[in-house]
């Protein structure tokens, strides 16, 4: 079965193949804390390009892709928007590490900005899930806000002694916060915002929060931090020889980095998946050997959100007959169940997000099977 099962016809329509390329830019962090993650984003990207461009382009255009690595670098991601901008892309996808920087650029340039985006949240929704979207942004990606809500509701059934939060403080953890607390009723026993070296990947002690932690009472502790340095906090909390149920963020378990560093600590970490990456059909099933096949790692769900926002994008271009970006601002808020391999997908003017905590599983690390399975 083809990956681009209900994509067909995205170059039926418009001028002749020998028509100029159409530009896109797309920017992630391929190295540093969440390198594995911006390395998918650009896999991804690069196979919905490919994909389209094989068959026909974007009324009769080929697309062409321009990227960069941001390194996590809020000054490099600037500089990279407005590179590719000035090379005349129509649209940019990104970035999972500098959602600060793009959407600003994009709503003040007023030039669309979708797939991995910070993982939504307040990214999108700076006023919270209710309020008004950047009106130039719109998220694909792994929506914190959501993974909040799983935490949340996990911790109120199951954490009667209490719930503590460590969270970075950006946008990213920020949103994860912000989600915990829609959901989790009670007041939360610890609630710290740790700084961490996105650019390096280098991770922190965590002894004196462990220490913290365990004198509030808590026995639940959401670590909303890099896999590394949840992979820390649960060596080092083995090591003092302390117990928590310890759960974690849409990184945890989106590739093998948490589970890798963690070892046989990891057991027992609970996390959510993506309902459709963690049961995929036919077509998912399909990408993840196209994927393996040519990159000879796993998909993860940054490379199946980036695909489908590659898609989208072509969706929006062909219903508008146009590239301007005014016009793709309209067509993305009017795409309602686009059947994408993170599942049926819709913007609107109020939508801007396309993962929501319906779609999730949750989800506990086994180092027996090296496996997340589902929560019982």
């Amino acid at each position: 079965m083809s990956v681009a099962t209900g994509l067909v016809g995205v170059g039926a329509m418009g001028a002749s193949a020998a028509g100029k390329p159409i530009v896109i830019g797309a920017i992630a962090g391929t190295t540093g804390a969440y390198g594995s993650t911006g390395v998918a984003v650009i896999n991804g990207t690069q196979m919905a390009v490919a994909k389209i461009n094989a068959s026909g382009g974007v009324m009769g255009r080929k697309l062409k892709l321009v990227w960069g690595n941001d390194n996590a670098s809020a000054t490099t991601s600037a500089l990279l928007f407005k590179k590719f901008v000035a090379q005349g892309a129509i649209a940019m996808l990104g970035s999972p590490d500098t959602a600060t920087t793009t959407v600003a650029l994009a709503n003040s340039m007023h030039i669309p900005d979708l797939g991995a985006i910070d993982d939504g949240g307040p990214a999108i929704y700076p006023n919270g899930p209710k309020g008004k979207p950047a009106p130039w942004a719109w998220s694909n990606s792994l929506n914190t806000y959501a993974w909040g809500q799983v935490v949340g509701n996990y911790a109120n059934k199951s954490c009667s002694n209490g719930l503590a939060v460590l969270h970075d403080p950006t946008f990213y953890g920020m949103g994860g916060l912000a989600g915990i607390q829609q959901t989790y009723t009670k007041a939360l026993a610890v609630n710290d915002s740790i700084s961490e070296d996105w650019s390096s990947g280098s991770t922190a002690t965590l002894v004196s929060e462990i220490t913290k932690i365990k004198t509030s009472g808590a026995t639940c502790v959401d670590v909303w931090l890099t896999p590394q340095d949840q992979a820390t906090f649960v060596n080092e909390m083995h090591s003092l020889g302390d117990s928590f149920t310890v759960l974690g963020n849409d990184e945890t378990s989106a590739d093998a980095t948490f589970a890798g560093l963690a070892g046989a600590n990891g057991n027992g970490m609970i996390s959510a998946e993506l309902t459709a990456s963690y049961a995929p059909n036919a077509t998912v099933r399909a990408f993840a050997a196209a994927y393996l096949k040519k990159y000879k790692i796993a998909t993860t769900p940054f490379a199946e959100l980036s695909y489908d926002a590659v898609f989208m994008l072509a969706k929006a271009i062909t219903a508008g007959k146009s590239t301007s970006p005014k016009s793709i601002q309209t067509q993305l808020n009017k795409i309602t169940n686009y059947p994408g391999l993170t599942g049926k997908l819709t913007f609107t003017k109020q939508i801007h997000v396309t993962i929501n905590a319906p779609q999730l599983t949750t989800v506990q690390y086994s180092t027996a099977s090296k496996t997340w399975l589902p929560l019982k």
